[in-house]
């Protein structure tokens, strides 16, 4: 509220700047200007010009509408320590510009996780894994959401293969006080690396990952079924296993096409993924990360562990599947039983 004397683009740029408004009207003389920030950044300005001819007419008061759409609401904010200390935002809490993407796709999947947080124990210790949890990102988001948004006793283990990335995260993890989140630089398949923690015959609550390389994502989601993980949220990345590979005469006319190809591997990858989960028992949904014009690699598979399932039905239709690409072997080949 207030009277406006300066440009309109001006003010509504320098007040969308300050509060973090995506859009804002500015009305003044029956005249009015809008002000629109698109996901991208874009800034788009309407009826600046009729609005200042009508403020040097008729100066008085203008006003910006209680209805601003403020930007959407963030479960994080870039003034936590965690993503200060990951370098996401300056020491001011100010996210930085070339970090922008990976904040959106934290909160995104923190928020995400939000959505299935009802199909975790409600009571009691939280167990979590992230598996090839490179830099850790997503470890810090979902342990700092179950300790401070939901205040939670958790204790979660990171598991990457990358020695000198895990001594870094245990660090931040020790200088900020996260004392339940521990790492481990280790094979994620290699099963002696869970038994500190959750023992033998141990099950976890939740388990997650980000971008796991190919094959990766397949062992981090062959581990989460062995953990027996009540919630699992996968995020697949690079897709090479099966390019080339799939000798269907059906499917020809898009396998003899390069790019088309490499578009079907990854989404049959996903599929057999989906269905595998299915053998083992998931209500399995895919859903989509964040907005595909920032990264390819936006597809979360997100399984939630039922009390029973048809197994045998479930492991005819995968081979079906496989008989159908042209691919060799059977379920059990792949998975044992």
């Amino acid at each position: 509220m207030g009277s406006v004397q300066n440009d309109a683009v001006e003010y509504l740029s320098s007040l969308a700047a300050e509060f973090r408004y995506r859009q804002g009207n500015l009305s003044a003389g029956g005249r009015e200007a809008q002000y629109i920030v698109s996901k991208k950044g874009k800034v788009t300005v309407s009826g600046a010009g009729s609005l200042r001819d009508a403020l040097a007419s008729q100066p008085g008061s203008a006003e910006i509408s209680e209805g601003v759409d403020s930007e959407k609401r963030y479960f994080w904010h870039g003034g936590e320590p965690w993503l200060i200390a990951l370098g996401i935002s300056d020491k001011s809490g100010r996210v930085h510009d070339k970090r922008r993407s990976k904040f959106r796709q934290i909160n995104r999947f923190t928020e995400l996780l939000d959505d299935v947080y009802g199909e975790l124990p409600q009571e009691g210790e939280l167990k979590v894994c992230d598996l090839c949890c490179g830099k850790s990102y997503l470890s810090f988001a979902v342990y700092e959401y179950l300790t401070k948004k939901r205040g939670r006793r958790v204790n979660m283990l990171a598991v990457d293969r990358k020695r000198d990335v895990i001594e870094y995260c245990a660090g931040v993890a020790s200088a900020i006080g996260a004392d339940g989140l521990h790492f481990v630089a280790a094979d994620v398949a290699d099963g002696a690396v869970y038994e500190p923690m959750f023992g033998r015959d141990g099950e976890v609550d939740l388990t997650v990952s980000l971008h796991a390389c190919d094959i990766a994502t397949d062992l981090v989601l062959r581990r989460a079924v062995k953990l027996s993980s009540r919630v699992i949220m996968s995020t697949p990345c690079c897709h090479h296993e099966l390019y080339g590979k799939i000798n269907s005469a059906p499917l020809s006319f898009i396998t003899s096409h390069s790019m088309l190809s490499q578009k079907l591997t990854d989404a049959v990858t996903d599929g057999l993924r989906v269905k595998m989960l299915e053998v083992e028992g998931y209500r399995v949904e895919t859903v989509e990360l964040i907005d595909p014009d920032e990264t390819p690699k936006n597809v979360l598979i997100r399984a939630r562990r039922r009390q029973s399932a048809d197994r045998e039905k479930h492991i005819s239709e995968y081979n079906s599947i496989i008989k159908f690409l042209g691919l060799s072997g059977s379920y059990y080949d792949i998975y044992g039983k």
